[in-house]
């Protein structure tokens, strides 16, 4: 009895083993099985910033078209496992964000945390993602402190190009252009907000003193009236707005109300989609938003100049398929895509058996040039000395409910 007891434990312990052999390791590798790799993050899909909710919608979407069709490998999904895609609401409210995240990791197992949308709300997690060891990836804010900060936190990395990096280039732009600009500034008054004013002011370096006023507001004030009053009353001929998308709706609403037309209007890109641009416009009239001033460094699917290109077809295909009653032109569902791909990418050079540390290694090593959602010529490159993916973007003008560019590609942390 005992003998045979002994045996089958043997056989059982072997089988064991050769399961474990069979997939790589896998299993003890959180989120990765030999068929699925569970990634996920947290969105405000709910609240002040729910604008943003596209994104994660978007990534999905991109998910799904991933899973269903074949690689280059010949395996659908990444090495043929299925990525299974989880996000939750923190309603851009970063108690939440904590909980959200702990959820995902403890209660979920994640892989990898991707896309985690906002600077309040990601910066308070970043010691528990890199106490853990879980790649926080592709953040959805272009806060500098997730590029320049890498050595105190490894595990947590960028995408897009970083506030400072885009708002030095309007700095450049009105210095070298526009030497008689009186410039007035309306921010969020928090490290969103402060980061575009520090690379606007590196922008202008010695023409500083053309800021003749700035005014902040909290996310919560029901108003930005008496910010825009104060900033009128200083003579400035050209306004500044670095702020998330309701706030700058709500800025161009209440221009005209108080009868200022500001020669030149610079946004930030975050709030530069044609949804976003769209309802200024019925807010704060066409007379008022043409004109403004932002950069991009993605397509605009709002735009007829990328009708006909192959990146385009393949986003409005995505979209037809999974999120049919989407609109298409809404700028924030292509962000979702092209940040997805970006980790795609990332996943296949993490290797056939992912841990997080050969998906960490891949990430910091990066230079793909083959983003379908892109602009033709942006890179997505990252370097031991290079923390910051994407840096190339281009000027555009809003006029006649479209962005058009007026540049070519500048890189933002170069000359």
């Amino acid at each position: 009895m005992k003998k045979s007891l002994l045996l089958a434990l043997g056989i059982l312990c072997s089988l064991a083993v050769g399961l474990t052999g069979a997939l790589g390791g896998s299993q003890a590798i959180p989120g990765v099985t030999a068929k699925t790799i569970t990634i996920g993050g947290t969105f405000p899909l709910t609240g002040a910033a729910s604008s943003y909710a596209p994104i994660p919608r978007g990534m999905a979407a991109y998910f799904s078209y991933v899973n269903s069709r074949k690689g280059a490998d010949k395996k659908r999904g990444v090495g043929g496992r299925q990525i299974i895609w989880k996000y939750y609401d923190d309603a851009y409210n970063p108690a939440q964000t904590v909980q959200q995240t702990r959820r995902l990791v403890e209660e979920d197992k994640v892989f990898a945390l991707v896309g985690g949308l906002g600077t309040e709300p990601q910066q308070p997690i970043r010691d528990y993602t890199n106490g853990k060891k879980v790649p926080q990836l592709y953040v959805s804010t272009g806060a500098t402190l997730f590029g320049v900060e890498q050595k105190k936190y490894p595990w947590t990395i960028g995408w897009q190009p970083d506030y400072q990096a885009e708002a030095a280039i309007y700095g450049r732009q009105i210095a070298q252009n526009d030497p008689n600009a009186k410039i007035a500034i309306i921010f969020q008054n928090d490290d969103y907000g402060k980061d575009y004013i520090a690379g606007f002011e590196a922008g202008l370096g010695s023409k500083k003193s053309q800021i003749v006023a700035t005014r902040g507001f909290n996310v919560t004030d029901p108003s930005v009236a008496s910010q825009l009053t104060d900033l009128r009353r200083s003579g400035a001929n050209t306004l500044m707005i670095f702020a998330t998308p309701a706030k700058t709706i709500q800025t161009y609403a209440t221009l005209p109300r108080l009868g200022w037309k500001p020669e030149n209007i610079y946004l930030n890109s975050v709030s530069a989609t044609d949804t976003f641009m769209g309802t200024a416009v019925r807010l704060g009239g066409a007379a008022t938003v043409n004109g403004s001033i932002s950069v991009q460094y993605l397509k605009d699917p709002a735009a007829p100049e990328w009708d006909n290109d192959a990146g385009m077809k393949l986003y409005r295909t995505i979209m037809a398929k999974y999120l049919p009653d989407s609109d298409q032109k809404n700028g924030l569902f292509l962000y979702g895509m092209a940040k997805g791909y970006t980790f795609v990418q990332a996943l296949y050079a993490a290797g056939k058996n992912p841990t997080r540390a050969s998906l960490m290694a891949a990430v910091r090593k990066m230079n793909d040039k083959s983003n379908p959602f892109a602009l033709p010529g942006v890179v997505t490159k990252t370097t031991g000395s290079d923390p910051f993916p994407i840096s190339q973007v281009r000027l555009i003008r809003y006029t006649d409910g479209t962005w058009r560019g007026i540049g070519p590609l500048v890189n933002g942390r170069g000359k």
